[in-house]
């Protein structure tokens, strides 16, 4: 009966596990999600710096930089920002898990003790730190290209 008990117990651990893996994962696709949305805001303002800076394109223009120069210039601050805004993320989310390790700034019930634990438990891996900056990355990338093909095609012609 002891060697059944311990083999349910591992069954019991095995699913607890795989529970909490799929709870991660849907929690990674409903962040993506939130920074697809986030993301308009990003193509919002370079659109209307784009429109804004019709007359400095013009002059780029006199001073001899072609169409591809130009987008290449819009495409550089579009990825600045996604750059900046990944970095910042990640660093003011590091803090925050260091913070909640430390001193447990939210706690589970309440504090009344009615858990094994007081503290919501936080756990940092490498892994999960590069495949957010990857995913911040690549949004905000292609949530930059879009924009700045098409303004500079459209809206900077002679």
């Amino acid at each position: 009966t002891l060697l059944a008990s311990s083999a349910a117990s591992d069954v019991y651990k095995r699913q607890v596990f795989r529970i909490m893996e799929i709870e991660k994962f849907i929690s990674y696709l409903f962040l993506t999600f939130i920074l697809a949305i986030a993301c308009f805001n990003v193509i919002g303002s370079l659109s209307m710096l784009i429109l804004d800076k019709r007359e400095d394109v013009e002059t780029l223009r006199n001073l001899g930089a072609d169409d591809r120069l130009i987008a290449r210039i819009f495409l550089f601050e579009g990825r600045l920002i996604s750059l900046f805004g990944a970095l910042s993320g990640i660093i003011l989310g590091l803090l925050f898990c260091y913070i909640q390790q430390r001193f447990g700034i939210i706690s589970l019930g309440g504090g009344s003790g009615g858990f094994i634990v007081d503290a919501y438990p936080v756990s940092v891996h490498a892994t999960d730190v590069i495949l957010i900056f990857v995913t911040v990355i690549t949004v905000g990338f292609l949530s930059v290209w879009y924009p700045v093909h098409y303004l500079t095609k459209r809206l900077l012609k002679r």
